[in-house]
């Protein structure tokens, strides 16, 4: 009982805090202790979140433009989106004192899975079946049907449609 309570007083919380800024689907599942900067709301909602979408503990979306996650997706705890960067100007003076500014959107297709810690920068999209292994950092775009892993990620395996199997891949 405890536990459905903390729930709804949750989304009663998230609801009123992120109002106008994130458009959620049914059926959206997110655990406890998210953080979700939304610096620019004249993109409003900023931040799209399909249906059947589970978001784990931890995770922190950034953003002064647009993030969305497709249908059926799962960021696993501690995944970080951000679209943002800092400003690092030594002639602007100290870092926290400088504006921080946008880098690009960051679209996730439907059915993609960002596992642990997972870090997704700004300005990439992945296509649908994206299969993002555990701490891999994501520096650029990916179009689907594959596995990444490492920093940068790089394609794994590749999902053969013929054989309906996931099959290695040389990056060679």
């Amino acid at each position: 009982m405890l536990s459905a309570l903390k729930r709804l007083l949750f989304k009663i919380r998230f609801a009123r805090l992120y109002k106008n800024k994130v458009k959620l689907g049914t059926n959206v599942f997110i655990h406890e202790n998210p953080t979700f900067i939304i610096r620019n709301a004249q993109l409003t909602p900023s931040i799209f979140i399909g249906s059947n979408v589970y978001i784990g503990r931890h995770a922190n979306l950034h953003t002064s433009s647009q993030i969305i996650i497709g249908d059926n997706c799962v960021l696993s705890d501690y995944v970080y989106l951000s679209t943002l960067s800092h400003g690092i100007n030594p002639l602007e003076g100290p870092i926290l004192q400088q504006p921080d500014y946008d880098k690009g959107q960051i679209i996730l297709g439907e059915n993609c899975f960002l596992g642990f810690n997972a870090k997704v920068l700004p300005g990439v999209t992945l296509g649908e079946w994206t299969i993002v292994g555990a701490g891999a950092v994501v520096t650029k775009s990916f179009a689907g049907y594959c596995m990444i892993a490492g920093n940068p990620a790089k394609i794994i395996k590749k999902y053969n449609s013929l054989s309906r199997q996931w099959e290695s891949y040389n990056n060679d």
